[in-house]
């Protein structure tokens, strides 16, 4: 069975070996309040055992760019061929 990581860091904290330097820096921070402690060291714990995302912005950004520059690029020159066209009709170049 797969356990997630706040289980994995709930688990530390409560039986396995903890970090204490961690939780040490977490007390610290919350001013010697164990339940506001233990609510930090939680969360530092699962953002070190959550596998790091990848960047989906740097990722997508080109995938995305391509078509829309094709896009505009054929809607200005047809934009102006329409207008190249009515002037051409408009001042009798044919």
């Amino acid at each position: 069975m797969k356990q997630t990581t706040q289980d994995q860091a709930k688990r530390e904290l409560d039986q396995g070996p903890r970090d204490e330097e961690l939780y040490a820096l977490c007390l610290a921070k919350a001013e010697n309040d164990e339940t506001r402690a233990r609510e930090i060291y939680l969360l530092r714990r699962r953002a070190e055992l959550a596998p790091e995302r990848e960047d989906l912005d740097r990722r997508e950004k080109w995938p995305m760019l391509a078509p829309l520059l094709v896009l505009y690029t054929l809607g200005t020159i047809g934009v102006l061929f329409l207008v190249f066209g009515f002037l051409a009709g408009r001042l009798g170049w044919w």
